[in-house]
C-alpha cells in the first residue's frame, strides 16, 4: 500500500456467517474503498443486514484459514471506538431507544455511547457545540425539546441521524433508511442524505428498494442467498432484466433526475 493509499472501508475475503442454522453470508469476498459511495440491495434474507452487521462488528464470520476480514485496515478493533467513526443510522435502533428523554439528551448522550445522560456524564463545551451545529443542519431544534414519543416519524429518523453525525463520521452507514416514513418524509430525508454526501460524507446504503439508491451512489452490489448476484456501475446494475433475474419476477425500471424506481 502506497503512502497516500488509504485502506479499505471493508475487505472480506472468503467470509461466512452462519445465522440461525443457515449461511446468511456464504464465502464472500469483498472490497469497498474508503470515499466510495456504494449501494448494497437484494430481497428479504439475501445476507443485507448481515454484512451490515460484520461492518458494525455486531457478529463474526466463522473462522476458516482462508477468511479474513479487515475494516478501515484493521482486523481488531474497540467496537465503541469503530461505532463512533462510522456514523450508523437504522430504523432497528429506534426501539432501543428511551422514550422519556428529551431529543437532545438522546443526541448528546451519543457522545457517551448511552441512551440519554447518566449520572455523572457531563457533556464538555465542544460536545454542546457539536450537537447545537448538527441540530441546525437537520432543522429538529423544536423537535430536540420534545421526547421521541412526541415527535414525528421524520422527526425521530433524524435525531437518529444527528445522534452518528455529531461524531463527525467520513461514512454513513444506511439499513432501509425510509422505512415507515411517508412520502414526504421520505422524500426530505433522502434529500438530507444526499446533501450529506454531497458535502464529504461517503455513504454505503442497504436496502431492498431502488428508490433509494441516491444519485451519488456510484456502485451497486446486488446479493442473493448470501452472495455476490452481480457488483457493478449503477447504471448497469439497476436494470429490468437483472433485478427481475435476481427477484425472480418481471420487474421494469424506469431512471428520473437521478433516482431508478421499479415496479
Amino acid at each position: 500500500m502506497g503512502a497516500l493509499e488509504q485502506p479499505d472501508l471493508l475487505r472480506l475475503d472468503h467470509v461466512t456467517v452462519q445465522r440461525g442454522g443457515k449461511r446468511a453470508i456464504n464465502n464472500m469476498s469483498l472490497r469497498i474503498p474508503q470515499g466510495q459511495h456504494v449501494a448494497v440491495l437484494g430481497p428479504n434474507g439475501s445476507g443485507k443486514s448481515t454484512l451490515l452487521k460484520l461492518l458494525t462488528r455486531e457478529i463474526y464470520p466463522l473462522y476458516a484459514p482462508e477468511s479474513q476480514i479487515s475494516i478501515l485496515g484493521q482486523s481488531v478493533w474497540d467496537v465503541f471506538e469503530l461505532r463512533s467513526r462510522l456514523g450508523i443510522v437504522s430504523p432497528d435502533m429506534l426501539p432501543n431507544l428511551a422514550r422519556g428523554e428529551s431529543g437532545w439528551d438522546l443526541i448528546i448522550s451519543s457522545f457517551f455511547t448511552s441512551i440519554g445522560l447518566q449520572q455523572g456524564q457531563e457533556p464538555s463545551d465542544e460536545m454542546r457545540r457539536r450537537t447545537a451545529e448538527v441540530v441546525h443542519r437537520l432543522h429538529i431544534a423544536s423537535a430536540t425539546q420534545r421526547t421521541l414519543q412526541a415527535m414525528s416519524s421524520g422527526e425521530a429518523r433524524r435525531c437518529l441521524l444527528a445522534r452518528a453525525l455529531v461524531h463527525r463520521p467520513h461514512t454513513l452507514l444506511l439499513d432501509e433508511p425510509t422505512t415507515s416514513l411517508d412520502l414526504p418524509g421520505r422524500r426530505d430525508f433522502l434529500a438530507i442524505l444526499s446533501g450529506l454526501a454531497d458535502a464529504g460524507h461517503s455513504i454505503v446504503l442497504v436496502t431492498h428498494h431502488t428508490g433509494e439508491v441516491l444519485p451519488q451512489i456510484e456502485r451497486v452490489v446486488l446479493l442473493r442467498d448470501g452472495q455476490i448476484f452481480r457488483d457493478g456501475p449503477k447504471a448497469g446494475v439497476l436494470r429490468s432484466e437483472v433485478l427481475s433475474e435476481l427477484f425472480g419476477t418481471p420487474i421494469t425500471v424506469v431512471e428520473r433526475d437521478g433516482y431508478y424506481h421499479a415496479w
